[in-house]
């Protein structure tokens, strides 16, 4: 059966192979960073853009972007009739991605695959040298609905078609009952950003022992310790969780777009088994902005002597949900039940990988 399925996805043509073959105008859904990125792919790849719409909601007279108008979705409707349209941008709003269901309804609707860390991109020759890896994955996940999801996200990573990301689709509320967490449970949150979720752990957790919050960008480390100054046991680190400790260069950008990077500002780096110094940790969530590899790495002697559960994001680069569950079986001697879920997003972003200790 996973043979018939991966079969089935090496054939499946890239987003920008479907882009480029449309028979319809392709036009941009969105403006900024990923549409700057989406038209440097486009001119690569000889595909034509003929028009740029955002939501009503933000458009103004006169507005141009790359020497496109911005117009309407409906402005391009009375012009073309048909188009394909090619999303520019995420959201995990329901009312915005009920609109893009709504348009995809109307239109061909490809999503193409940007990472949020890095220059590679998911592609159908890079797909096709993990093939041994996704089977390898595959055979390590607990449960029929982790392997659904993973194959789904690897194909909406391919084809931009939300279709297969929808079917996948669980509820944000349930994924604290994967790691369950425990009466005094040491947390330690790698990129806790400003605060939100370390909320969610102590809401989840609220006789927890101690909460180690890492988070590198000023702005959200000084709001992070703003919301939890007032509670006991949480030990703030303004910090790059890393594989060693030293100093990197970090955009500081308050945001997704916060990341370490040639030509930032030196920022502090730390490794969790540093910080911890040898104590023990029960739960290690690693968000970090496309540096969860090194984060596990500089987790490895906590992960070696005291198998924390482990919730990490797996979406920041394109091989991610491949990668990472190979390199925490490295670092594990007992072994871990590992789950995929896939909150509701466009694209697919916050995919998370759960690691609960076997024994």
């Amino acid at each position: 059966m996973l043979k018939e399925r991966l079969d089935r996805l090496i054939r499946l043509n890239g987003s920008w192979e479907r882009l480029k073959n449309s028979a319809a105008p392709v036009c941009i859904y969105g403006t900024g960073d990923a549409c700057e990125r989406i038209l440097e792919q486009f001119a690569r790849h000889g595909i034509c853009c003929e028009g740029i719409f955002a939501s009503d909601d933000f458009l103004r007279g006169g507005r141009e972007f790359h020497g496109f108008e911005v117009t309407s979705l409906s402005e391009l409707e009375s012009r073309f009739g048909e188009i394909t349209v090619c999303c520019a941008f995420g959201s995990s709003l329901p009312d915005v991605m009920a609109h893009i269901e709504e348009i995809s309804r109307r239109h061909e609707l490809i999503f193409p695959d940007l990472p949020v860390a890095g220059d590679e991109l998911f592609t159908e020759e890079g797909l096709t040298e993990h093939i041994g890896e996704i089977e390898s994955v595959c055979d390590m996940l607990s449960d029929e609905l982790s392997r659904e999801t993973l194959l789904s996200v690897l194909e909406f990573k391919l084809t931009g078609d939300i279709s297969a990301l929808k079917r996948v689709f669980s509820a944000s509320a349930e994924f604290y009952e994967l790691v369950k967490p425990r009466t005094g449970d040491v947390y330690a949150d790698l990129g806790a950003y400003n605060g939100d979720t370390v909320e969610s752990f102590i809401a989840a957790c609220p006789d927890y022992g101690v909460v180690y919050a890492f988070e590198p960008d000023v702005r959200s480390f000084r709001r992070c310790v703003k919301r939890h100054l007032h509670r006991e046991g949480i030990t703030f680190i303004n910090a790059c969780a890393w594989s060693s400790d030293g100093a990197l260069g970090f955009s500081q950008d308050a945001g997704r777009q916060s990341k370490i990077e040639e030509g930032g500002r030196l920022q502090a780096a730390r490794s969790l088994d540093s910080v911890l110094g040898g104590a023990r940790c029960d739960i290690i969530k690693l968000d970090v902005e496309g540096a969860e590899r090194e984060a596990l790495l500089g987790s490895a002697r906590t992960i070696a002597e005291y198998s924390p559960r482990l919730i990490m994001s797996a979406y920041h680069r394109p091989y991610d949900l491949l990668t990472l569950p190979q390199l925490l079986r490295e670092l594990s001697s007992d072994g871990y039940r590992l789950y995929v879920r896939q909150p509701p997003y466009f694209p697919a972003w916050d995919t998370c990988i759960f690691a609960v200790p076997k024994k």
